[in-house]
């Protein structure tokens, strides 16, 4: 009995150890807020102060004043893009940052006509370290990008269908889009500049598209004018912005998932109902062991 005890003990101690560390553990998806590795937010939201949503639920009904940074890389409900028309509508800055994502199923949801072209820009020339990391050097002097000279992609794409939208922003007249994705330009591949950055007003709001998220994650906001850049994108119609930044359509790394699961567990437990639940078990799992205890004295006599 000793020894099934030890056991049982034992294996608490690993099960709370394990949770423990899961959940203290930092997370490593991309563009999380708390990753503090190359590829995570954690630089940009110790100088802007984000704040995490999960749900379109939780962006404020009067969003004047905000900004919301999306990166789209999971299909969006037509409820989420009611919201997020709604939200830009009533006054909110939505940046949409991608590259081979959903941002076109937004820019539709929003009524606007310019898209995300989805295939890799490279330039062999006007590029930090490699044709990957293409730069951008030819602006508009929109307030957008004021004081920003150069900023840094990586992996990025383009924009087309932009004669509607104000353009800020074209990559190189070197560049190119790698149609067949080989890495190498082609006859039938056309060349640049190609838009990159561009907004369009929508109600008392704007939507400004991005087709690089990755300028701003902890190994590239430090680049050039990105970190600039950026400030000038969620300040473009407040000088504070309240900045939001959305997870909840983001590839989930396992150890997300524990962390959620792990959340869900212990908002359960904390509820009234589930601390009840749990005093009841403690408290019958208590008296089980003094009944058996109590039997086994009474056997002696």
């Amino acid at each position: 009995m000793k020894t099934s005890k030890l056991l049982l003990a034992l294996t608490l101690v690993i099960i709370v150890s394990m949770l423990t560390l899961i959940w203290f553990f930092p997370p490593n998806g991309d563009f999380r807020v708390d990753n503090p590795s190359w590829n995570g937010l954690s630089t940009l939201n110790s100088k802007d102060k984000l704040t995490v949503i999960d749900t379109f639920d939780n962006l404020p009904a009067n969003p004047k004043g905000t900004a919301l940074l999306l990166v789209p890389y999971e299909p969006f409900s037509d409820t989420e893009l009611s919201q997020l028309k709604n939200y830009v509508s009533n006054g909110g800055t939505l940046a949409i940052l991608d590259d081979y994502g959903y941002g076109n199923q937004v820019l539709s949801g929003v009524g606007l006509k310019m898209r995300f072209t989805g295939v890799p820009m490279l330039d062999p020339l006007y590029n930090y370290k490699d044709k990957w990391m293409p730069k951008t050097t030819d602006f508009s002097n929109a307030s957008i990008v004021a004081n920003v000279n150069s900023i840094v992609l990586n992996h990025a794409s383009s924009l087309n269908n932009t004669s509607d939208a104000t353009v800020v922003a074209y990559s190189s007249t070197f560049s190119f889009l790698d149609i067949n994705g080989d890495g190498s330009w082609n006859n039938n591949e056309p060349n640049g500049p190609f838009p990159v950055i561009a907004y369009n007003p929508v109600g008392q709001g704007i939507v400004i598209a991005i087709s690089d998220p990755s300028l701003m994650i902890n190994g590239m906001l430090g680049l050039d004018d990105n970190l600039q850049f950026v400030n000038n994108v969620v300040s473009i119609q407040s000088s504070n912005p309240k900045i939001f930044v959305d997870q909840s359509h983001l590839p989930k790394e396992p150890l997300d998932e524990a962390k959620a699961n792990i959340a869900a567990v212990y908002g359960a437990v904390a509820s009234p109902v589930g601390t009840l639940s749990l005093i009841a078990v403690i408290l019958v799992l208590s008296l089980n062991s003094m009944w058996r205890k109590g039997a086994r004295i009474g056997d002696k006599h």
